[in-house]
């Protein structure tokens, strides 16, 4: 009986599900994990010229995950976004990779409508790729963006996972003030100190700032090309500001709509989530 554990891949045949692809075989390789990938069916596209597709995916990328297991799975649903959502909360995989596209990080027809709402209602944690994502890079600068929210800090095992994935990563933590009040100011500087605490126990390397914001996603953007970073870890939701609401709409939706880099999104209280 196969033991591994299950990376699911949204595929619609764009660039950007192909890239979220063949990122997940790198890390299906670096956690021993198998690789299933999703077509929920769409008029778009004839069901047998899928399959096809699928099926050759399946025989050219076997090589590459050597003796784990890749499989294909066509859904029908009305919507996309909760057929998709529907099946991850089911099979409840280990990790779930989609793809983005549009140079903005903007499509109607995708990333602003299905990869979010997919996103928005999953409890599994979901990894958000750009059709132009650098693989020639390394992935060692991850920015763990950490507010006052009682559940923020529920993603910081995940990041320490994937710092484990890539040896030699360093995880920013980014504490994020909205509000100018004492008690804020020492929440959230209490809880950046437990991270810090946690990452020096756990060996890893990491840096910490703290920054006023008025908007937390176009901070943490500012901050992630500032460090050149690789990856943002979120949750669904984050501290709420008036600009965040007023403007972009929900934090998890601005950050899938306008980050460049990858984007790993958390449930609060997810399935097999813990906080520290």
């Amino acid at each position: 009986m196969d033991n591994r554990r299950e990376i699911m891949v949204g595929i619609d045949f764009s660039n950007a599900s192909l890239s979220a692809l063949r990122l997940s075989m790198d890390i299906a390789n670096r956690t021993n994990s198998n690789i299933k990938m999703v077509w929920v069916e769409t008029v778009e596209k004839d069901p047998a010229d899928a399959e096809n597709i699928l099926k050759e995916f399946c025989t050219s990328f076997k090589r590459v995950i050597g003796e784990k297991e890749i499989s294909y799975m066509i859904v029908k649903g009305r919507k996309v976004h909760s057929t998709l959502a529907k099946l991850i909360n089911k099979e409840k995989p280990y990790l779930v990779l989609i793809g983005t596209n549009g140079n903005s990080g903007y499509d109607e027809r995708f990333a602003g409508a299905n990869a979010y709402k997919t996103i928005a209602d999953s409890k599994v944690p979901i990894l958000s790729i750009r059709e132009n994502f650098n693989f020639n890079k390394p992935l060692d600068s991850i920015i763990l963006p950490i507010d006052s929210t009682e559940e923020t800090r529920q993603k910081v095992p995940w990041t320490i996972d994937f710092a484990r994935m890539f040896p030699g990563t360093t995880i920013h933590i980014l504490g994020l003030l909205s509000y100018s009040s004492k008690a804020m100011r020492d929440t959230v500087t209490n809880y950046v100190e437990s991270v810090e605490d946690l990452l020096r126990k756990k060996g890893l390397k990491y840096t910490s700032t703290i920054k006023d914001s008025d908007n937390v996603t176009l901070t943490t953007l500012d901050y992630a090309k500032e460090i050149n970073a690789d990856m943002i870890v979120i949750m669904t939701e984050q501290e709420k500001t008036l600009s965040n609401m007023l403007f972009l709409g929900p934090y998890a939706q601005q950050m899938i709509n306008l980050s460049p880099y990858p984007v790993l999104t958390i449930a609060p209280k997810q399935v097999g989530g813990y906080t520290i």
